[in-house]
């Protein structure tokens, strides 16, 4: 591998790890979720028994967008460290 093949590789798995750690950081959900159910049940509505939940709207990632972007970036380095070959001449 020369240097630049080396530097590719290396920012594309940053990347992933930066994509799958940000995941992380989102609870580790399964499928991406668009809306999340939020508890407003108040002091008064528990004494009452009455539950008051509402979906606010909240972008979470799942794995199944933060696996696509990762397959992304790891097509795109092995394109760009095949593109980054170096083609040596051999000499007769």
């Amino acid at each position: 591998m020369n240097k630049n093949q080396k530097r590719v590789l290396i920012i594309g798995i940053i990347l992933i790890l930066v994509v799958l750690g940000y995941w992380y950081s989102q609870g580790g959900e399964i499928f991406t979720k668009t809306q999340v159910l939020v508890d407003k049940t108040t002091e008064l509505d528990r004494m009452l028994g009455v539950e008051n939940k509402q979906y606010e709207d909240k972008f979470v990632l799942g794995l199944d967008y933060a696996g696509a972007i990762s397959a992304v970036i790891a097509v795109i380095t092995g394109v760009l460290i095949f593109i980054f070959k170096n083609k040596r001449k051999e000499s007769q």
